[in-house]
């Protein structure tokens, strides 16, 4: 929530509105500076150290929407914000994708890309800003609200960067806390070491601005010896800072993906060629991804000193890297060729997703009290992986559903399906089952207290729920056991009847959801059969997406703060709902259309009392 700012936030909108329109034509980027000794400077930034390099990327990712804006080095573009500035006040470099927005802050709507100075003089957008900052603590802003924040935001950090205040480079000589402080040319001091950071500074930026490569890589060491010089109370390790700068340049999760896409086609291949060569193939091919998503998973926890599962985009580094391994586990493990291709086809989805998607990919500091434990080390992988087994389920699930779909005879193949859908959500439920305890004991070390039915503690107690189910009515369905389901139902009733004394005041919607609840329950409980199994480990599997993206992203309350965030990522998760509804109905509308028809064929017994009219139970 964006804090009420002042009118004096605004104050530099005085000072530009008195330049020309036109001072400086579009800013043209050195071509024979070499950077990269400004690159290997250290500065403190988001709570932590880091390379220039990583602060630029940073910066020019969160004003323009990508680290490499028009195909150029980042820290060359934040070093011509901060030394050219003026040139970049009339060029388009703040990107608002939606029409819809754009009418509603009255801005043109055939344009997408707004410079500085037009958005700083648009006087709507003031008075929005204004709103926005006296949403009261707690409460939680409206859409609207939180995209001018957004844009507030962008706008604040440009400014500074055109100020020169982005790039804190002098460390406090006496207290290890205190902040670094930018290099501040207009500031007089009693220091000689200053006084020569700040000279050798602003010759660095006259050679920039004459583009003079000689001169800019005799000013970078220069200066760089100057702030070596300079007394700090801390340093950072140079080996740590030279491992983020490998990664920066490595980006290792890029590369994963495409490494894994290609071990996944060839996992394909094998599974029509039936060949030893092409199975060896995608076996190195997929083991060369995973030893890459590894080493990049290493360098990251180096680089954070903890393990990397603090925001969406390093939990779906640890899914993917959970379906990797199973992967190449199942490689040894199981003779089925189409589980190491279906897990090797999540991972590639789910590193694709964390490369591409728009997510926070750099390595922020979080609240001591959850990282002061080893227990955050036990239960992310432990949780990560189960949902990475369960990912794996729901995908045998959708292809259970097709090929009861394109081939409803095939009793043989639904069989095989069916046993290798149930042995994955048997693993994945041991599996979210130790992750929610070591969550538990997780709280209790952090919090004090290890429940506390948070919103992302219940939704996960749900899907655990649902997956036991399904196991418990798969028990009753192959060996006739009538007390699971006996059981299940005495446990719906009691949780219903708990829900509905905590409603509260009744309204119609309330009610429609307890409605809808209790269907979900009975289909959950008293549903069997292949099909019905099938549909019920899709459902479960969107509680697992409710509990991992729908409490940060839609609810955005708890204490489970990892993943808080708001606008695409929700409208993508109902992309993909609609789509796997589409799904769901066009193979269960085909399936028993073409049930009617298959009176030649002979259909094995029915073992389950209710198969919702599949009659293609298979016992165990």
């Amino acid at each position: 929530m964006t804090p009420r700012k002042s009118p004096k936030t605004w104050l530099f909108i005085t000072v530009l509105m008195g330049l020309p329109a036109a001072v400086r034509a579009t800013p043209v980027m050195p071509k024979s500076t070499n950077v990269d000794a400004i690159r290997a400077l250290t500065v403190q930034h988001d709570g932590r150290y880091m390379p220039v390099d990583t602060l630029a990327r940073d910066l020019v990712q969160s004003v323009t929407g990508t680290q490499r804006f028009e195909n150029l080095d980042p820290v060359l573009v934040l070093l011509s914000w901060t030394f050219d500035a003026d040139a970049w006040l009339d060029d388009p470099i703040i990107r608002i994708n939606s029409a819809e927005l754009r009418r509603e802050i009255r801005l043109p709507e055939s344009v997408e890309v707004f410079t500085y100075r037009q958005l700083t003089a648009h006087r709507y957008l003031h008075a929005l800003v204004d709103e926005a900052g006296r949403v009261q603590e707690g409460q939680k802003p409206d859409p609207l609200q939180k995209k001018v924040s957004e844009i507030h935001r962008k706008l604040l950090l440009l400014h500074g960067c055109f100020q020169g205040r982005k790039i804190p480079l002098i460390p406090d000589a006496n207290d290890p806390l205190e902040a670094w402080q930018p290099i501040s040319v207009n500031r007089p001091t009693n220091s000689e070491s200053i006084e020569r950071v700040q000279l050798a500074w602003q010759a660095l930026g006259a050679a920039f601005r004459a583009d003079d490569g000689v001169a800019f890589s005799e000013q970078s060491e220069a200066l760089a010896t100057a702030l070596d010089k300079l007394p700090a109370a801390f340093r950072p390790d140079a080996t740590l800072i030279a491992t983020e700068l490998r990664y920066n340049s490595l980006r290792p999760f890029h590369s994963a993906w495409k490494v894994l896409l290609g071990g996944t086609v060839l996992s394909l291949l094998s599974l029509y060629l039936r060949r030893r060569s092409v199975d060896l193939v995608s076996g190195i091919v997929l083991l060369s991804g995973f030893v890459l998503l590894t080493y990049g998973l290493i360098l990251r926890w180096t680089i954070a000193g903890r393990i990397p599962a603090s925001n969406m985009f390093e939990s779906l580094l640890f899914l993917s890297w959970g379906a990797g391994a199973f992967a190449i586990v199942t490689m040894f493990l199981l003779r089925h060729r189409i589980v190491p291709a279906t897990a090797a086809a999540l991972s590639c989805i789910a590193l694709l997703l964390a490369d591409c998607l728009p997510m926070n990919q750099f390595i922020s500091p979080i609240p001591p009290v959850l990282a002061d434990t080893v227990w955050m080390s036990i239960h992310v992988p432990i949780i990560m992986i189960s949902y990475s087994v369960l990912a794996l389920a729901v995908l045998f699930a959708h292809l259970q559903l097709a090929c009861l779909a394109i081939a409803p005879h095939k009793f043989k193949m639904h069989a095989t399906i069916e046993s290798l859908h149930y042995w994955y959500i048997h693993v994945g439920t041991i599996l979210l089952f130790a992750g929610i305890v070591t969550g538990s004991i997780w709280a209790a070390s952090s919090w004090g207290r290890y429940w506390g039915w948070d919103p992302k503690e219940v939704w996960s107690l749900v899907a655990l729920l649902g997956y036991l189910t399904i196991l418990h009515s798969r028990t009753g369905m192959h060996h006739g056991v009538r007390w699971s389901t006996v059981a299940s139902i005495v446990v719906g009733v009691c949780v219903v009847a708990l829900v509905l004394d905590s409603l509260g005041q009744v309204s119609a919607y309330k009610m429609l959801g307890v409605a809808a609840a209790c269907i979900t329950l009975a289909f959950m409980v008293l549903a069997h059969g292949i099909l019905a199994t099938a549909l019920k480990s899709i459902l479960a599997f969107w509680s697992i997406i409710m509990t991992y993206v729908g409490v940060n992203y839609v609810l955005g309350t708890g204490l489970h703060s990892y993943g808080f965030g708001s606008g695409a990522v929700v409208r993508h998760v109902l992309e993909s709902a609609a789509c796997d509804l589409a799904f769901v109905f066009l193979c269960c509308g085909i399936y028993w259309a073409r049930k009617r028809n298959m009176t030649g064929h002979k259909r094995p017994p029915d073992t389950g009392y209710w198969a919702v009219g599949d009659g293609l139970s298979v016992a165990g």
